[in-house]
Order: C-alpha cells, then structure tokens, then sequence
C-alpha cells in the first residue's frame, strides 16, 4: 500500500496507439500552469483499490498536503512525511518509524509531491472524450508510460475538470489486474503550511520505534 500512494494520492489493458495527443497536450500544459501557480495545495480525497477477477473493492480516505517538493500524506492510520531530502513512514499500529532517503531522478510513478503534475515526464498522453458528470464536464485523458517494460502499470486515466483546469481523479491500472483509484474530494490551495509539518516530530511520538533505512 505504502508503495502504491507513494504516489499520494495520484496511476492491463489493451495497449493503444497513444501518442503526443495536441489536444490532450493543451489539457495538460493548462492543469500543469494552474497547479503550480499554487504556492500550497492541501487534497482531502478516497482512494479505492479493486480486483474484479478476486471480487475486491475496498476505500480509505485520506490527506495530502503539499509545498513544493515537501508533503505530508495520511492514510490508513500511517502518515509519511518528506522535507524532499528524507522520508519518515510513521504505522501508527506498530508506532513504528521507517527513515529513507528521497531517490533524486527516480521514476516513482507513485510520488505524491508530483502527482497533480504526473504527466509532466515519461508519459505518451491521449485525448479519450469531454463527458458530463455531477453537473461538470470533464477531459478524460489516458497516460502510457515511454518505457512500460519498466513500469507495474500499463494506463493512467486522468479526469480533469474542465472550468477549473484541475485533476479530480487520477485511475492507475496495474498489470496484475488491480485498479487503483484516487478521487479528489476537497482541494484546497495556498493554504498556511509551515515547514515543521513536514518533519517526524519523534517526541510527538512516545516510545516510537525507529528504523533507519538510510
């Protein structure tokens, strides 16, 4: 699971012919200029993961709070924090902490400080259709890594609100037949965040157990 946010909040099927879409580029070059004219961004939103062939659907909700490259995700009673030089991964049920390093120039599909801009490097994109749901229209945009030899996932959908050039949600299909969902539920932008929010407090934590993987 861990692996799967790390990525927040965030991406097998037949594979087609996608491409440098025009349109789809447009999309996305509007999203990319909205999102980083945000100094903050804080996401309340679900995620779900299915298996049809196993019967699965399960959903957790969770927050991603995001500066630059620092944020703050919870989910499932853990929370990871990332100053964008170490990751602390706190599981509340063992109060253990789990100490890494940021990979500088990974290809982690899964990096919830990059995943309203996901798109943005290693991806063919397609324009699929503009469809109405809940009262809005919405772009619906697919993703094919470049390199899918190297990747566990074969198709990132994108749905995008049209008005407000934002992600809503982001549908990563894994090549074992899982299905991962994040759908945004509250998106809230320039919101106070000091930096200290990004850093595993220990004494917050009492008799937390650390594992330094460093």
């Amino acid at each position: 699971m861990k692996k799967i946010l790390l990525g927040i909040f965030v991406l097998g099927i037949m594979k087609l012919s996608a491409q440098y879409d025009a349109k789809a580029k447009q999309i996305l070059d509007n999203v990319s200029t909205k999102t980083k004219s945000y100094s903050t961004i804080k996401v309340d939103y679900l995620l779900t993961h299915e298996n049809i062939q196993e019967n699965i659907k399960e959903s957790s909700q969770g927050t991603l709070e995001l500066k630059g490259s620092k944020y703050k995700l919870g989910f499932m009673g853990n929370t990871i924090f990332c100053d964008a030089k170490t990751v602390w991964t706190f599981m509340k049920s063992a109060n253990e902490v789990n100490i890494s390093t940021v990979e500088v120039g990974g290809e982690d599909v899964f990096n919830p400080a990059t995943m309203l801009t996901i798109y943005e490097k290693g991806f063919k994109y397609k324009f699929i259709q503009e469809r109405f749901e809940a009262g809005r229209a919405l772009y619906v945009i697919d993703l094919f890594p470049e390199k899918v030899d190297k990747t566990s996932y074969s198709k990132i959908r994108l749905n995008i609100d049209k008005d407000k050039s934002q992600i809503v949600q982001l549908q990563y299909f894994s090549k074992d037949e899982n299905r991962f969902i994040i759908d945004v539920k509250k998106f809230e932008p320039n919101v106070a965040l000091n930096d200290a929010l990004f850093v595993f407090d220990k004494t917050k934590y009492p008799g937390v157990e650390v594992v330094d993987l460093r």
